[in-house]
């Protein structure tokens, strides 16, 4: 779970959010729950899946009528991911996708930390002591194909 070398790419497309069902339809119905549980991993447990969630979710009804505020917060966790892997990219192109295709891009994170060896939906306490234990993921394979 250590950082790529610098210029990797995205280990599925933006727009692969049908090759994973589930996280595909708890984003579309529920992001703040997707970027809660991001927002926990790639934060190493340092914030919790409920609260990131919360603010999340607060802040996509903060200007319900006029858009959302949601995608400055989530765009920021995209930059991060980014960064810890090497991925190529910049914090404007991260901007862009949140504002305009926020779903997509919590799509895209879910699955590139779940390629890297995570289990998302599990939390990072979880993670964390399977990694202890020596207990690993079953290796992903090849990057999804866009």
């Amino acid at each position: 779970m250590a950082s790529g070398n610098i210029g990797n790419d995205w280990s599925s497309g933006l727009c692969d959010c049908i090759k994973d069902c589930r996280s595909c339809c708890l984003t579309c119905w529920c992001p703040c729950i997707t970027f809660g549980r991001v927002a926990e991993i790639v934060d190493k447990g340092q914030s919790s899946c409920c609260k990131m969630g919360c603010i999340f979710c607060v802040l996509n009804l903060l200007l319900l009528n006029h858009g959302s505020l949601a995608w400055i917060i989530s765009m920021g966790y995209r930059t991060k991911i980014r960064q810890q892997y090497g991925i190529m990219g910049g914090s404007c192109e991260d901007c862009v996708l949140h504002f305009f295709c926020g779903r997509c891009a919590l799509c895209q994170e879910y699955r590139e930390l779940q390629f890297q060896g995570y289990d998302v939906g599990a939390g990072w306490e979880a993670n964390a002591a399977k990694k202890a234990s020596g207990v690993t993921m079953a290796p992903i394979g090849e990057k999804m194909t866009r």
